[in-house]
């Protein structure tokens, strides 16, 4: 192992390890089917790590096509699982293709851009529809949070680019667009979650409960925390999706304030080394990519969080690493395994 990347590991581990801790706290049966994900994504990590980047570069237009046909097939053949299709049921497992998306359109997205550095307003526009299939047919399972992730990633890449004029304009265009038609857009459930936002207790034991529960959990573990399985929000289920979408309040209720700031700093030594590897490359497609890698971690970090402490709306994000679920693990071990080989591309002492 080289020394420049002891600090990375470290970070992952201590994250998946708080992660797996929380998770057999608050829901002890998922700890057990957690941790065979989490190996899963370690062999992954493992393997990616040791793979030419030039490969994954050469086949990104395939990777784009078979997210395309997952998400397509999802809402064919997926499950229905409280109203929403998104998992595809393989038996073992249940694929949730939203996830497994992410680091393959990342992956095109950043060969694209590299190929195609000067965009004319036409290849904005074929780069933009491109970028919104995928987006639309994730709306349509529906999944806000992995939707919203990967509106975010084209359009923060654009900006990247030097493309920030137009996709200004573009926006302000868009905006002028959508307000007229904002009742037919969104659905009822998705209006509700912003009116919620501004004002959660306008309907405290509706659709204001989730926010309102976490909040107090978040605020119940003062510095130290409860300790752990003493968390009374969580273990006396007031605290709903305990181990996905709100884990993080699960954990601060916990662990509390000191315990949020060890996983805070964690999470700065992974985006950290992201932003090294845009100091460092000078081939623009890993710039990109290692760019990816960071708007996503992040993107879905301060999204979850915001969502936990009611400073943003709940959109169904999971926090990178952390959260229960084998789908979002393996999608994120991909990018880590990604990053690590891109971490082989530097010289030791540029770490």
């Amino acid at each position: 192992m080289r020394q420049g990347k002891g600090l990375l590991i470290s970070a992952l581990l201590l994250t998946q390890v708080l992660g797996l801790t929380t998770i057999w706290s608050t829901f002890p049966e998922l700890f057990f089917t957690q941790l065979s994900f989490v190996l899963v994504g370690t062999i992954i990590i493992l393997l990616l790590s040791k793979v030419d980047l030039t490969l994954f570069f050469s086949l990104s237009t395939v990777f784009y096509v078979v997210s395309l046909l997952l998400l397509a097939v999802t809402l064919m053949v997926g499950k229905n699982i409280r109203g929403s299709v998104r998992w595809i049921d393989l038996g073992f497992f249940s694929l949730q293709t939203s996830e497994i998306v992410k680091p393959l359109l990342a992956i095109f997205y950043s060969s694209y851009l590299a190929k195609f550095q000067d965009l004319s307003w036409k290849g904005l526009f074929r780069f933009l529809f491109l970028a919104m299939l995928p987006v639309v047919l994730i709306a349509f399972q529906p999944d806000l949070g992995s939707a919203l992730t990967l509106f975010f990633l084209p359009m923060a890449l654009l900006v990247f680019s030097g493309q920030i004029k137009k996709i200004l304009l573009v926006g302000m265009v868009s905006l002028l667009i959508f307000i007229p038609l904002e009742s037919k857009l969104l659905k009822p459930y998705q209006r509700q979650r912003i009116e919620t936002f501004i004002n959660p207790y306008q309907d405290p034991q509706g659709s204001g409960y989730n926010v309102i529960q976490s909040t107090i959990a978040v605020g119940s573990g003062k510095i130290l925390g409860k300790g752990v399985k003493l968390g009374t929000q969580s273990h006396l289920n007031f605290l709903p999706e305990r181990h996905t979408d709100f884990i993080f309040a699960s954990y601060v209720e916990e662990f509390g304030l000191l315990g949020a700031l060890v996983l805070f700093a964690a999470y700065s030594v992974i985006f950290n080394y992201s932003l090294i590897n845009l100091r460092r490359f000078k081939e623009r497609r890993l710039t990109l990519l290692s760019l990816s890698t960071f708007l996503i971690f992040f993107f879905q970090f301060v999204v979850n969080i915001g969502m936990n402490l009611g400073i943003m709306p709940v959109t169904g994000i999971t926090l990178p690493l952390f959260s229960y679920g084998g789908s979002s693990l393996l999608s994120f071990a991909i990018l880590i395994g990604l990053q690590l080989r891109q971490l082989d591309l530097i010289a030791p002492f540029e770490i």
